[in-house]
C-alpha cells in the first residue's frame, strides 16, 4: 500500500527516496525494507521526511488528527527503527535500545538484521499505544 502523503523536492521537502539517496546502498536497502514493513503493517499510515530530525516519521490517523508513533533514521553506520512510546512496548527479545523517558529504537546494521514478524509486532503495539495516549491527552 502506498503512503498517503509524499512530498517532492520542488517544495523543498524531499521524498523518502530523495532523503535516502546519499546513503550507502546497504543502508538504503535496510531503510526501504523497513519503510515497506511499516506501510504494510499499519493501514493508512502517513509517511513524511523530517529533515531537521534526519528521519522518516510515521503517523496514524486518529479522528481528525494524525498521531506520531514511529520513525526510520538512517546513519552512515546503520538504520534505527524507533518508537515514540517505546518504553511502553512489550519486548520479549530485548531488542529495544535507549534509556530516555519515552523513545526506544532498534539498530539495524544490515538488511539481514530485519526480523519482519517481530518488528511488525512492535510496530502494531507502537501505533496502538500512540492512539491510546492521544485519547488520554484529549
Amino acid at each position: 500500500m502506498a503512503p498517503k502523503r509524499t512530498r517532492s523536492s520542488t517544495t523543498n521537502h524531499p521524498t523518502p527516496e530523495e532523503f535516502l539517496a546519499p546513503y550507502h546502498p546497504e543502508i538504503q536497502v535496510s531503510a526501504q525494507t523497513l519503510r515497506t514493513l511499516v506501510r504494510q503493517t499499519i493501514p493508512n499510515v502517513t509517511e513524511a521526511v523530517y529533515r531537521g530530525w534526519k528521519l522518516i516519521g510515521y503517523r496514524q490517523k486518529e479522528g481528525r488528527r494524525n498521531v506520531y508513533f514511529a520513525y526510520i533514521a538512517p546513519s552512515p553506520a546503520g538504520v534505527a527503527l524507533g518508537f515514540e512510546y517505546g518504553f511502553l512496548l512489550t519486548d520479549p527479545e530485548h531488542l529495544l535500545q535507549g534509556n530516555g523517558k519515552q523513545v526506544r529504537f532498534i539498530t539495524i546494521n544490515s538488511p539481514e538484521d530485519i526480523r519482519a514478524q517481530l518488528f511488525a509486532d512492535l510496530i502494531i503495539q507502537a501505533a496502538r499505544i500512540a492512539v491510546l495516549s492521544n485519547r488520554q491527552i484529549r
